[in-house]
């Protein structure tokens, strides 16, 4: 009885713990705000798009991004109903050497206006040289962002067009 009743305690003691740990790891809010800009919001399929990714750091210290830069860890793409973005991420294994600053700091991007692969089982085949320009249309930019919180608030996708 007392052997039950101590594992009881011990249970209850664990989960309780574990609950205050797990709630404090998410009452902190990610200091991070990622906010993307196109030079275009209209082109012609298969030419690339420039842009910047401005990450406003709203604390107070430098965060380091927890990835390795050569690796990459910011990708903007464009997908749409019929097409998503899961950009393919190399591992290099380097050490984290991103530090945003607080307040603004700017990344010149591109994004691409072709499939991410070829000859796959949903993507077209692969043609003598680069890879094929996404169908024309209506699209939207997608943000992956490795190494920050995953409640890094990310704004609004931004419309294109594709000619």
């Amino acid at each position: 009885m007392k052997r039950t009743l101590l594992s009881t305690i011990l249970v209850a003691s664990l989960v309780i713990g574990f609950m205050g740990v797990a709630n404090a790891s998410t009452s902190a809010k990610s200091p991070i705000s990622v906010r993307v800009t196109l030079s275009r919001t209209e082109v012609v399929a298969g030419r690339a798009i420039r842009g910047e990714a401005v990450l406003t750091n709203s604390g107070t210290k430098s965060v380091l991004v927890q990835a390795c830069a050569y690796d990459g860890w910011l990708f903007v793409g464009l997908a749409n109903k019929q097409i998503s973005y899961s950009p393919a991420i190399a591992t290099v294994a380097c050490r984290p050497s991103v530090r945003l600053t607080p307040g603004i700091n700017r990344f010149s991007i591109t994004v691409v206006t072709t499939y991410q692969e070829c000859g796959g089982t949903t993507s077209p085949r692969c043609p003598k040289s680069g890879a094929p320009a996404l169908p024309k249309g209506k699209y939207h930019t997608a943000v992956e962002i490795l190494g920050l919180p995953s409640d890094t608030q990310k704004s609004s996708p931004i419309s294109v067009t594709l000619n």
